[in-house]
């Protein structure tokens, strides 16, 4: 029973899983810290790592802070190991608080004390950039969407942080899709009145309320600008294309290019992904989707949608290193009228996409 009641107290301190969270909901880059004090736990954990430091302010009091500091995937990429810190190493830390008054912060710097040395940083080594070559294609000249015969790699970054419409200047936004200036909320797209007050409240609330901050699917275009990027795997001989997303629990889309015809909405069960069905124009997939539910935001940012929605999408792979991505939301109950937006993704030859994980129900502050 002691074990039992140990293991529970543990888990208790553990910090939340935060796997999509949105940086500005949670922390306040209007202010700066600096931290110096004695490293007493490391949490090399997926999707976030954190350490905790022991801090004594003038007055004597020690109070314990907990610092994320990166995503272990990326920083093992960039040669960081679990054991580049140790328990008991004095660090001074410079970063962003959390909001609220909770002992939380995200690290732009930690240093260690004793030698000096910055820890935790992006490599200096810019990542090869891939050689220009034309898009790989099967045997019969149809473009593929994923590696040639032998090779390994995924689709990556994506150009843009939100879905916008194509129109006009570009609009101002952070990672997160939050507007530099709330006035522009009626450039994003021809909301309907209730869209466009809904809109504005989620961004006025620092997407707080992100479905996708409690580990549900990114449904819609998010799919493809969640971290560690998505592939697709092409079964010709079943007549379908998975897309694998690495910025979910295991996420998985399936788009059915057998010839079938798209069933009828009030037909479909409504799910995160919808009902897929492609086919291809030349060297341009294009999937048409209905049967969405309402419990995700379908981008970064916080546009809404109904269960009208209704999405056309176009997957292009203009050469190698390149994919085009186009999407045309139609959804008369959200929208004034049909709208397009997209952005292109990169490459990311040699390596296998990683899973990025997010428990399940998690809370959004430490617990202690």
């Amino acid at each position: 029973m002691k074990k039992i009641i140990a293991v529970a107290a543990a888990l208790l301190l553990l910090p939340a899983a935060r796997a999509h969270h949105s940086f500005s909901a949670t922390y306040d880059s209007e202010r700066q810290l600096r931290l110096k004090g004695t490293v007493t736990r490391i949490d090399w954990v997926n999707p976030h790592a954190y350490l905790f430091v022991n801090v004594t302010d003038p007055n004597g009091t020690m109070t314990n802070w907990a610092v994320e500091f990166g995503n272990p995937l990326e920083l093992e990429r960039d040669g960081w190991k679990r054991t580049s810190l140790r328990i008991g190493d004095v660090v001074a830390v410079e970063g962003v608080p959390a909001r609220g008054d909770r002992k939380e912060a995200f690290a732009k710097s930690v240093v260690l004390d004793r030698t000096g040395q910055k820890l935790f940083v992006a490599s200096a080594k810019p990542r090869a950039a891939a050689a220009r070559q034309p898009a790989p294609r099967w045997p019969d000249g149809q473009i593929r969407l994923g590696p040639p015969p032998g090779k390994k790699g995924y689709w990556g970054a994506a150009s843009a942080s939100a879905l916008v419409e194509n129109a006009g200047s570009p609009i101002a936004m952070d990672r997160d899709g939050l507007l530099k200036n709330l006035a522009d909320a009626a450039r994003v797209a021809p909301f309907l009145p209730w869209a466009r007050a809904l809109y504005e409240y989620r961004q006025r609330t620092l997407l707080k309320d992100d479905p996708f901050a409690r580990c549900l699917p990114p449904g819609g275009p998010r799919q493809f600008q969640t971290a560690n990027g998505f592939q697709f795997i092409e079964q010709r001989e079943l007549g379908r294309i998975l897309v694998l997303l690495g910025g979910g629990d295991r996420n998985w889309r399936a788009i059915y290019t057998d010839g079938r015809s798209q069933g009828q909405a009030d037909e479909v069960v409504r799910t995160y992904y919808g009902n897929s069905v492609g086919h291809w124009e030349k060297d341009t997939l294009v999937v048409d989707s209905i049967g969405f539910n309402e419990r995700f935001w379908m981008s970064n940012g916080g546009l809404p949608h109904t269960e009208a929605l209704h999405l056309v999408e176009r997957f292009s792979r203009p050469d190698f290193n390149t994919l085009k991505y186009e999407v045309t939301v139609d959804d008369p109950r959200t929208y004034t009228r049909p709208w397009m937006g997209g952005w292109t993704i990169q490459w990311v030859p040699d390596e296998e996409i990683q899973e990025y994980f997010c428990e399940e129900n998690a809370e959004t502050t430490f617990v202690r």
